[in-house]
Parts: C-alpha cells; sequence; structure tokens
C-alpha cells in the first residue's frame, strides 16, 4: 500500500476517535459533572465548549470525507467492488454528518440566541430536547462505525 494512502487511513482514525471522543466527553463526562452549576452558569459553559468543539467537528467531517472517499477509490475503485462493510460506514458516515449539521445550524443557532438574550429556560429545553439528543444519536453511531471499521472486514466479505 502506498504511503499516501497509509497517511489517508491515520487521518481518517484520527479524526474519527477525536470527534467520537468529543462526543463521548460532552455527553458521559461533562453533562454529568456540570449539574451541580446552576442553569444560566451550566449553560453558558455548554455554549462556551459548543464553540470551541463544533468548528473542530468541520474540521474533522473534511478530513473523514476527504480520506474517506481518498482511501474507497485506492482500495477499492467503486461501488461495485466495495465491501459492504465500507458501505455500511459510508451510509452512516453520512448521517452523522446530516444530523450534526442539522444540530449546528437549528438546535445550536437557537441555543445560542436564548443564551444570548438570557433566555436560560429555553436555552435548557433546546439543550435537553434537541442538543442532547442528536448528540446521544451520533455518539451510538459514532461507536458502530468504529466497530465495523475495526471489525467489518473480519465479519463481512
Amino acid at each position: 500500500m502506498p504511503f499516501i494512502d497509509q497517511i489517508a487511513i491515520v487521518i481518517h482514525t484520527v479524526t474519527a476517535i477525536l470527534w467520537i471522543g468529543g462526543m463521548f466527553l460532552v455527553f458521559r463526562v461533562l453533562r454529568p459533572a456540570a449539574l451541580i452549576l446552576e442553569p444560566p452558569i451550566r449553560l453558558t459553559l455548554f455554549l462556551n465548549v459548543f464553540n470551541r468543539f463544533f468548528p473542530w467537528v468541520w474540521v474533522f467531517i473534511f478530513a473523514l470525507l476527504l480520506t474517506g472517499y481518498w482511501d474507497w477509490s485506492a482500495r477499492f475503485g467503486g461501488l461495485e467492488t466495495t465491501p459492504i462493510y465500507i458501505q455500511a460506514m459510508h451510509i452512516i458516515g453520512w448521517i452523522m454528518i446530516l444530523l450534526f449539521a442539522w444540530l449546528y445550524f437549528v438546535p445550536f443557532a437557537h441555543f445560542k440566541q436564548y443564551i444570548a438574550n438570557q433566555d436560560f429556560p429555553s436555552a435548557g429545553k433546546t439543550m435537553n430536547d434537541k442538543v442532547r439528543p442528536i448528540i446521544a444519536i451520533n455518539l451510538f453511531l459514532g461507536v458502530v462505525e468504529a466497530v465495523i471499521g475495526s471489525a467489518g472486514s473480519y465479519w463481512f466479505i
């Protein structure tokens, strides 16, 4: 395998780990720890965290798409010759991207506006009813992607 293809796989793997790890940190570590804070402080903290993490997610998405399609082209040449596990990762990856894009442009935009207006009850409702479930779904899908990516070639032909 050419060195450039190996680099693409490494970049793909590391960016996937960083995206999934960031979601895990927010959902399973930061959120429970932040529950001791008063809602205005907690919600402002999450705004600051998301304002720093979400731009990185866009970088991760770009890198994942670029390296994923590079690898797909280099190793498999086309859809007809692509193993089912790679096709599954492709579909799940696009679902994750679409969910994140919707999260970023709709609920997160509302969340930011609510915080700017100091409407903390609406910000909390948006966080609980829209932001948190999308992060939970994407975290689950990301873990499924990791399992498929690491073991798919052993399970599927």
